[in-house]
């Protein structure tokens, strides 16, 4: 079955899963074991998937991933703490609009 997984085709895949684990373990406090089971049971999973599926899975936020793995709605804060770790990552420095130079 096709995976959208392969980080020759995808290299993007694991910085993704990358950030998801760094918002396991930095943003909803999971222990780094955890972190690394929940996320390769979960890509696991998803490669199972038909090809179109999981594309429409990568269009998630790794913050919406994490929380759903953790059953919990991140808060504002964390939400905030989750933009300071993208952005730091590179994750959104694409899509967010250039900010002022901090004085």
């Amino acid at each position: 079955m096709p995976t959208i997984d392969s980080i020759h085709l995808y290299p993007q895949a694991k910085e993704y899963w990358d950030l998801v684990k760094k918002s396991l373990h930095g943003i909803f406090h999971v222990n780094p074991t955890r972190t690394d089971a929940l996320v390769d049971t979960l890509r696991k999973n998803i490669t199972t998937w038909p090809a179109q599926e999981q594309l429409l899975f990568y269009h998630a936020e790794p913050l919406n991933i994490a929380a759903d793995l953790v059953g919990e709605r991140p808060t504002e804060t964390q939400t905030q703490d989750y933009i300071k770790l993208a952005t730091a990552d590179g994750w959104y420095t694409s899509w967010l609009p250039p900010q002022p130079p901090t004085p």
